[in-house]
């Protein structure tokens, strides 16, 4: 009977420790992605869902945006001397395409990259 009672207060204390460390919100990843004409570097981002984001644009050299309609991420703009961030949690696996929300030249429509979200 003291052996059970011991393992099942062993067992209850490991039940406890997960759930408390399970209610702490975790850090986000921290990206930071570098944009120029044309491109996004790194220009193919690997998540997890449920894994929350924290993503730093930064440019290095003109005004440039950042959308993504399929996660339904708003646009957002950022320039040399103001980056711009965007926070997230994915909800879904798939691969998802984002694009430069802000005309930046004629190679504009060529600056995108993927989200790869793995369950």
């Amino acid at each position: 009977m003291r052996i059970s009672r011991i393992a099942a207060s062993g067992i209850a204390a490991a039940l406890l420790a997960a759930l408390a460390a399970g209610a702490q919100t975790s850090e986000p990843r921290k990206i930071t992605v570098t944009a120029k004409k044309f491109e996004f570097q790194p220009s193919r981002i690997e998540l997890q869902v449920g894994e929350p984001v924290e993503i730093t644009f930064e440019s290095e050299d003109t005004k440039h945006g950042f959308a993504c309609k399929d996660l339904k991420l708003e646009k957002i703009e950022f320039s040399k001397d103001s980056p711009g961030k965007v926070n997230f949690t994915p909800d879904k696996a798939g691969t998802f395409a984002f694009k430069c929300a802000k005309f930046c030249g004629l190679g504009h429509s060529k600056m995108k990259g993927e989200f790869v979200v793995a369950p």
